[in-house]
């Protein structure tokens, strides 16, 4: 199944704002036939609670999966920004990652409405079988200053993208 992963912080306002994109997207995504898009959020910095998440998820009516990112996968696929998104493939490949529409434009300015949907098009794209274009663009969001390293051995259990999404299927 192909992934989407998007880093999160619960106090940044452009994540809060993404809420109503994503939360858009997640619905798309589930509605299908046969679902082949999974929409993941990660808390990148080790101070987030549990308690915090759970309120960010009430908060912005999120029904998708949210998690705290203790293995580092925000170093791994080299993400800066909440938000910021990645689209993994069923195999694990990073195949895009940057922003989630172009709303933000620059840190603290924002269209009314967004003009390139970016991630969702991305995602057309990866389920079509066509290479995705671009497969990267600039996040605009608060920077991830604090998270932790990625450490493969997490738990002392190698974990790779490729395993990891297949014991997450």
């Amino acid at each position: 199944m192909w992934q989407v992963w998007v880093f999160l912080a619960p106090l940044c306002p452009i994540c809060q704002d993404y809420t109503y994109y994503l939360n858009a997207l997640h619905e798309q995504w589930s509605a299908a036939e046969e679902p082949q898009v999974e929409l993941i959020g990660w808390f990148p910095n080790p101070t987030v609670t549990d308690e915090a998440i759970a309120e960010f998820a009430n908060r912005y009516a999120v029904d998708w999966e949210l998690a705290r990112d203790t293995i580092g996968w925000s170093e791994a696929v080299g993400a800066q920004f909440t938000p910021e998104a990645v689209l993994v493939s069923p195999d694990g490949e990073v195949v895009y990652r940057g922003r989630v529409n172009d709303l933000y434009y620059a840190l603290g300015k924002h269209r009314s409405t967004p003009r390139s949907s970016d991630l969702a098009l991305a995602v057309e794209q990866a389920l079509g079988g066509l290479p995705v274009v671009p497969a990267e663009t600039d996040a605009i969001g608060c920077p991830i200053q604090s998270r932790i390293s990625y450490h493969p051995d997490a738990g002392g259990q190698r974990v790779h993208l490729g395993e990891f999404l297949q014991l997450h299927d």
